[in-house]
């Protein structure tokens, strides 16, 4: 990070993202999420039993500028059906705060960005308000549907693509540089480090805010040639009147998706009349009538595996030599080293 791309010390992002008030909040948000240790082995317990300590370096790192993420700790999720492992990134709970606080200074303006037809991850909106749209939708005489599956959105995202939506958000500059950290961030899989090249991590608190930025582009372009969409994450539908429409918007969506490096799959992506019924977000709509699954008792997911701790005095040792220095702080109260706070 050079002087040029960083904002002064005291900017109002900078004095909202780093008061007490707003890492407290922070901090509750990923107490009451729970979560693995991360790669640095600090777990949730350990954070709390030394939470004014743990605050106050991150406050301190983010006023000085030095603040830089933990590698993702990467690591094999069993399904509960036996379908084959998932795979998340996990932050340490640290980046997990300072990601949790760049959320609440920053969600609004995020939402401010989304269409009325995205309804995952934004706040008063949920699967059921998006089964409830397209309910309204059969009322209003769609009778077809093109049922889109895109192939590993998450895994797929285009970093360039996502940068240019990123920065066109107006947010601080420094903000945005916090993202850009989490964007291409590094993973640790218990055998080596490597840098993220595409793709976000799937276990990030911003990951879904991004993961929406990234495919408002396609709702607005689909918005534009006037086809009436309903999205949750990546799973999206397109309501059309008739199955020629439905045709169209199934050539198009797949134009679109290209433009955002992103690819329909084409065995699971399909066109479906409301008679013949489809399933989205666990909802059977067959004809008039929607059949939501019954609340029943899941199995535990099984405890995953997590590779032991990033040996963090060498990794640290190893990228101070490209780390930009930290500035000094302008606040007299704050008087603590430039250097990296031990973690761990």
């Amino acid at each position: 990070m050079t002087a040029e791309d960083c904002p002064q010390v005291g900017t109002p992002a900078i004095d909202q993202l780093t008061s007490r008030g707003t890492l407290y909040r922070a901090w509750q948000r990923v107490w009451e999420n729970g979560g693995c240790r991360g790669a640095d082995g600090v777990t949730l317990g350990r954070f709390r039993d030394r939470l004014e300590w743990e605050l106050d370096s991150i406050q301190d790192s983010l006023l000085r500028h030095c603040y830089r993420p933990v590698p993702l700790l990467r690591f094999e999720v069993p399904k509960r059906d036996g379908a084959g492992p998932r795979y998340l990134a996990v932050p340490s709970v640290r980046d997990r705060v300072v990601q949790s606080a760049v959320y609440l200074v920053t969600g609004e303006r995020f939402d401010e960005e989304m269409e009325d037809s995205s309804f995952a991850y934004r706040k008063g909106r949920s699967v059921r308000d998006a089964v409830a749209a397209i309910r309204d939708l059969w009322d209003r005489g769609y009778r077809w549907v093109l049922d889109a599956d895109i192939v590993a959105c998450f895994d797929r995202i285009d970093h360039g693509l996502l940068f240019d939506r990123l920065h066109r958000l107006g947010l601080d500059p420094f903000v945005e540089r916090l993202f850009h950290l989490w964007i291409e961030s590094e993973v640790y899989d218990g055998r080596s480090v490597r840098t993220l090249t595409r793709g976000i991590p799937q276990g990030s608190v911003v990951s879904p805010m991004l993961a929406n930025l990234y495919l408002d582009q396609l709702d607005e372009d689909l918005a534009t040639a006037g086809h009436v969409v309903v999205r949750y994450a990546d799973d999206l539908v397109l309501l059309c009147a008739n199955e020629e429409d439905a045709a169209a918007a199934l050539e198009l969506t797949d134009d679109l998706l290209e433009d955002l490096a992103l690819d329909l799959h084409r065995e699971k992506t399909e066109i479906r009349s409301f008679d013949l019924g489809f399933k989205f977000l666990g909802a059977l709509f067959v004809g008039d009538s929607i059949f939501l699954p019954f609340a029943n008792h899941k199995e535990p997911a099984a405890t995953p595996t997590l590779p032991s701790p990033l040996d963090l005095r060498t990794y640290l040792e190893l990228k101070a030599a490209t780390d930009t220095p930290c500035r000094p702080s302008t606040s007299p109260s704050r008087t603590r080293s430039c250097e990296r706070p031990a973690i761990g």
